[in-house]
């Protein structure tokens, strides 16, 4: 009887070629719109074969999600201590990711496609991290008394994620600061209600 061997592991993923695929991704997307925003023409424009693509994505749409809705050029904050401060900050970014070219493009799209539980799933999950550094940082002001306990965080994120996407499709940069400055007093004064 043969030794028993496990079974050995392929190539390890290329950071670099990921992050090309998805540059060139958002860039097509910018360029060209959703619908021709295809896998060969990413790929083209990533200079990697389509497989290269497949083997990491399993669909278009989960590519065109990572590359919209995945991590950006634009970190998380950390906490200042200030929860009304923190909270303009992350309307700041939620808005600058939302009026890119890539997601003011893709995100219509996106969402006629996203008719499955599975693609719901996906993007859950690719939001999981930001979500749950959101949470942490509402955590932290009940921790230290800045707001009552009962804080519904995931409530308050969608509130943040959702009214970003939708000014930003709607109106770009529009009125920036100045609606920078009302989300942030809005989800600070749901915050600060607690239940």
């Amino acid at each position: 009887m043969p030794p028993e061997t496990s079974p050995r592991p392929g190539r390890p993923r290329d950071a670099d070629k990921d992050l090309a695929v998805l540059i060139a991704a958002r860039q097509l997307l910018a360029e060209v719109g959703y619908p021709q925003a295809t896998v060969v023409a990413i790929a083209k424009r990533a200079g990697v074969n389509t497989p290269a693509i497949y083997r990491r994505w399993p669909t278009r749409q989960a590519l065109l999600e990572e590359a919209i809705h995945g991590p950006g050029g634009h970190a998380l904050p950390e906490p200042t201590g200030d929860l009304r401060a923190d909270l303009a900050t992350w309307v700041r970014i939620f808005l600058a990711r939302a009026d890119s070219p890539a997601a003011r493009a893709g995100v219509p799209g996106l969402l006629a496609d996203s008719q499955t539980e599975e693609a719901r799933r996906r993007l859950l999950a690719i939001g999981a991290p930001v979500r749950k550094a959101f949470a942490e940082l509402l955590g932290g002001a009940v921790d230290d008394g800045r707001i009552a306990p009962g804080v519904d965080a995931d409530l308050i994120f969608e509130i943040l994620s959702g009214t970003t996407t939708f000014h930003a499709l709607l109106r770009g940069a529009e009125e920036g600061e100045a609606f920078v400055a009302r989300l942030a007093d809005a989800l600070h004064a749901l915050a600060a209600a607690g239940r």
